[in-house]
Protein backbone atom coordinates (compact mmCIF):
# COMPACT_ATOMS: atom_id res chain seq x y z
CA UNK A 1 0.00 0.00 0.00
CA UNK A 2 2.81 2.39 0.96
CA UNK A 3 4.19 2.37 -2.77
CA UNK A 4 1.11 2.63 -4.38
CA UNK A 5 0.66 5.72 -1.80
CA UNK A 6 4.36 6.96 -2.70
CA UNK A 7 3.44 6.43 -6.83
CA UNK A 8 0.25 8.08 -6.50
CA UNK A 9 2.49 11.26 -4.83
CA UNK A 10 5.18 10.94 -7.53
CA UNK A 11 2.55 11.41 -10.21
CA UNK A 12 0.46 14.23 -8.76
CA UNK A 13 4.41 15.87 -8.01
CA UNK A 14 5.06 15.21 -11.77
CA UNK A 15 2.15 17.39 -12.71
CA UNK A 16 2.47 20.31 -10.48
CA UNK A 17 6.46 20.29 -12.45
CA UNK A 18 4.63 19.88 -15.62
CA UNK A 19 2.08 22.84 -15.06
CA UNK A 20 4.96 24.91 -12.84
CA UNK A 21 6.86 24.86 -16.22
CA UNK A 22 4.49 26.90 -18.24
CA UNK A 23 2.99 24.01 -20.05
CA UNK A 24 -0.53 25.80 -21.44
CA UNK A 25 -3.42 23.36 -20.95
CA UNK A 26 -5.81 23.55 -23.52
CA UNK A 27 -9.31 21.58 -24.85
CA UNK A 28 -9.52 20.19 -28.04
CA UNK A 29 -13.56 19.86 -28.82
CA UNK A 30 -15.07 16.85 -30.82
CA UNK A 31 -14.89 17.22 -34.78
CA UNK A 32 -12.04 18.02 -37.38
CA UNK A 33 -8.37 19.03 -35.22
CA UNK A 34 -5.20 19.41 -37.39
CA UNK A 35 -2.06 18.49 -35.73
CA UNK A 36 1.19 20.08 -36.73
CA UNK A 37 -0.85 21.80 -39.73
CA UNK A 38 -0.45 18.44 -41.62
CA UNK A 39 -2.01 15.73 -40.03
CA UNK A 40 -5.98 15.85 -39.72
CA UNK A 41 -7.80 13.89 -37.37
CA UNK A 42 -11.08 13.50 -36.63
CA UNK A 43 -12.65 13.51 -32.87
CA UNK A 44 -15.72 11.59 -31.33
CA UNK A 45 -14.64 12.51 -27.86
CA UNK A 46 -12.57 15.60 -26.33
CA UNK A 47 -9.10 15.58 -25.45
CA UNK A 48 -6.64 17.88 -23.21
CA UNK A 49 -4.17 19.04 -25.10
CA UNK A 50 -0.57 20.12 -23.66
CA UNK A 51 1.18 22.47 -25.65
CA UNK A 52 4.39 22.09 -24.69
CA UNK A 53 4.28 18.29 -24.34
CA UNK A 54 6.65 17.05 -22.27
CA UNK A 55 9.00 19.60 -22.29
CA UNK A 56 10.22 18.39 -25.93
CA UNK A 57 7.51 20.44 -27.47
CA UNK A 58 5.93 17.40 -29.01
CA UNK A 59 2.44 17.84 -29.24
CA UNK A 60 1.08 15.59 -26.56
CA UNK A 61 -2.96 15.11 -25.74
CA UNK A 62 -4.55 13.57 -22.63
CA UNK A 63 -7.59 12.06 -21.00
CA UNK A 64 -6.71 11.50 -17.36
CA UNK A 65 -3.76 13.99 -16.82
CA UNK A 66 -0.35 13.96 -18.93
CA UNK A 67 1.33 11.20 -16.17
CA UNK A 68 -1.20 8.68 -16.69
CA UNK A 69 -2.15 8.28 -20.08
CA UNK A 70 -0.57 10.30 -23.37
CA UNK A 71 -1.51 10.49 -26.77
CA UNK A 72 1.81 12.01 -28.90
CA UNK A 73 2.47 12.93 -32.51
CA UNK A 74 5.60 13.36 -34.30
CA UNK A 75 4.58 14.85 -37.40
CA UNK A 76 6.69 15.26 -40.53
CA UNK A 77 10.06 14.36 -38.70
CA UNK A 78 12.74 15.08 -41.66
CA UNK A 79 15.44 12.96 -42.60
CA UNK A 80 18.52 13.40 -40.21
CA UNK A 81 16.52 15.26 -37.44
CA UNK A 82 15.88 14.34 -33.93
CA UNK A 83 12.46 12.69 -33.47
CA UNK A 84 11.96 14.90 -30.21
CA UNK A 85 13.68 17.63 -28.71
CA UNK A 86 16.08 16.76 -25.79
CA UNK A 87 15.08 17.86 -22.45
CA UNK A 88 17.55 20.60 -21.03
CA UNK A 89 19.15 18.04 -18.43
CA UNK A 90 19.90 15.71 -21.27
CA UNK A 91 21.63 17.62 -23.48
CA UNK A 92 24.73 15.99 -22.93
CA UNK A 93 22.99 12.50 -24.14
CA UNK A 94 23.35 11.81 -28.36
CA UNK A 95 19.95 13.32 -30.17
CA UNK A 96 18.27 10.27 -31.67
CA UNK A 97 17.90 10.71 -35.12
CA UNK A 98 15.59 9.34 -37.84
CA UNK A 99 16.85 8.29 -41.17
CA UNK A 100 14.37 8.12 -44.50
CA UNK A 101 15.97 4.63 -45.35
CA UNK A 102 14.88 2.97 -41.98
CA UNK A 103 13.11 0.45 -41.76
CA UNK A 104 9.16 0.24 -39.24
CA UNK A 105 11.81 -2.10 -36.62
CA UNK A 106 14.67 0.61 -36.59
CA UNK A 107 11.85 3.21 -36.05
CA UNK A 108 10.52 1.33 -33.32
CA UNK A 109 14.53 0.93 -31.95
CA UNK A 110 14.42 4.33 -31.89
CA UNK A 111 11.62 4.81 -30.14
CA UNK A 112 12.62 2.52 -27.52
CA UNK A 113 15.94 4.05 -27.27
CA UNK A 114 14.01 6.76 -26.75
CA UNK A 115 11.27 5.65 -23.87
CA UNK A 116 14.78 4.10 -22.06
CA UNK A 117 16.67 7.12 -21.37
CA UNK A 118 15.40 7.17 -18.05
CA UNK A 119 16.23 3.63 -17.39
CA UNK A 120 13.02 2.22 -17.95
CA UNK A 121 12.62 -0.82 -19.23
CA UNK A 122 11.24 -1.73 -22.57
CA UNK A 123 9.71 -5.35 -24.26
CA UNK A 124 8.54 -4.72 -27.52
CA UNK A 125 5.02 -7.01 -28.02
CA UNK A 126 3.89 -6.97 -31.62
CA UNK A 127 5.48 -5.14 -35.18
CA UNK A 128 3.18 -5.32 -38.08
CA UNK A 129 2.54 -3.53 -41.40
CA UNK A 130 -1.28 -1.37 -41.88
CA UNK A 131 -2.31 0.89 -43.83
CA UNK A 132 -1.16 4.55 -42.26
CA UNK A 133 -2.45 7.82 -43.69
CA UNK A 134 -3.90 5.95 -46.36
CA UNK A 135 -0.61 4.04 -47.48
CA UNK A 136 1.16 1.33 -46.20
CA UNK A 137 2.63 2.10 -42.51
CA UNK A 138 3.23 -0.05 -39.32
CA UNK A 139 2.15 -0.37 -36.37
CA UNK A 140 3.35 -1.50 -32.94
CA UNK A 141 2.74 -2.60 -29.95
CA UNK A 142 5.07 -2.70 -26.50
CA UNK A 143 5.06 -2.75 -22.73
CA UNK A 144 7.72 -0.54 -20.64
CA UNK A 145 8.19 -0.85 -16.96
CA UNK A 146 8.44 3.01 -15.86
CA UNK A 147 11.67 3.34 -13.84
CA UNK A 148 10.14 6.95 -11.86
CA UNK A 149 7.52 4.89 -10.00
CA UNK A 150 7.78 1.15 -11.05
CA UNK A 151 4.39 1.44 -13.06
CA UNK A 152 3.74 -1.26 -15.74
CA UNK A 153 2.66 0.84 -19.04
CA UNK A 154 1.51 -0.39 -22.49
CA UNK A 155 1.69 1.38 -25.80
CA UNK A 156 0.84 1.45 -29.30
CA UNK A 157 2.00 3.89 -32.25
CA UNK A 158 0.79 3.94 -35.88
CA UNK A 159 3.93 4.98 -37.93
CA UNK A 160 4.48 6.18 -42.08
CA UNK A 161 7.58 7.21 -43.87
CA UNK A 162 6.20 9.56 -46.76
CA UNK A 163 8.28 11.71 -49.16
CA UNK A 164 11.05 10.82 -46.60
CA UNK A 165 8.91 11.95 -43.40
CA UNK A 166 7.98 10.68 -40.47
CA UNK A 167 4.65 10.63 -39.30
CA UNK A 168 3.72 8.58 -36.39
CA UNK A 169 1.09 8.40 -33.47
CA UNK A 170 1.99 7.20 -30.46
CA UNK A 171 0.05 6.51 -27.30
CA UNK A 172 1.15 5.08 -24.08
CA UNK A 173 -1.04 4.46 -20.20
CA UNK A 174 -0.86 2.31 -16.98
CA UNK A 175 -1.36 -1.50 -18.60
CA UNK A 176 -4.09 -2.30 -15.88
CA UNK A 177 -6.79 0.13 -16.45
CA UNK A 178 -6.18 3.02 -18.03
CA UNK A 179 -4.78 1.35 -21.41
CA UNK A 180 -7.49 -0.64 -22.39
CA UNK A 181 -10.32 2.20 -21.25
CA UNK A 182 -8.88 4.20 -24.13
CA UNK A 183 -6.83 1.81 -26.61
CA UNK A 184 -10.09 1.54 -29.04
CA UNK A 185 -10.49 5.69 -28.79
CA UNK A 186 -6.91 6.04 -30.00
CA UNK A 187 -6.80 3.16 -32.47
CA UNK A 188 -10.11 4.75 -34.55
CA UNK A 189 -8.49 7.90 -34.50
CA UNK A 190 -4.88 6.76 -35.52
CA UNK A 191 -7.08 4.46 -38.57
CA UNK A 192 -8.97 7.99 -39.68
CA UNK A 193 -5.89 10.48 -39.73
CA UNK A 194 -5.06 12.06 -43.01
CA UNK A 195 -1.88 13.80 -44.47
CA UNK A 196 -3.01 17.20 -45.44
CA UNK A 197 0.31 19.11 -48.02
Amino acid sequence: MKNKNLSGLLAAATLVLLLSGCAAVSKVATGDALVGNRLALKLDTAWNQFERGFGNDTPTWTVEGVTIDALQFYVGIKDGQAIAKLPDEAKSQKPLNFKASMQPADVVALYQAMLTRDGSSFQLDKLEPTEFLGAKGFRFEYSLNRKIDDVPMRGLAYGAVRNGELFVIHYSAPRLVFFPRYQARVETLARGAQLKG
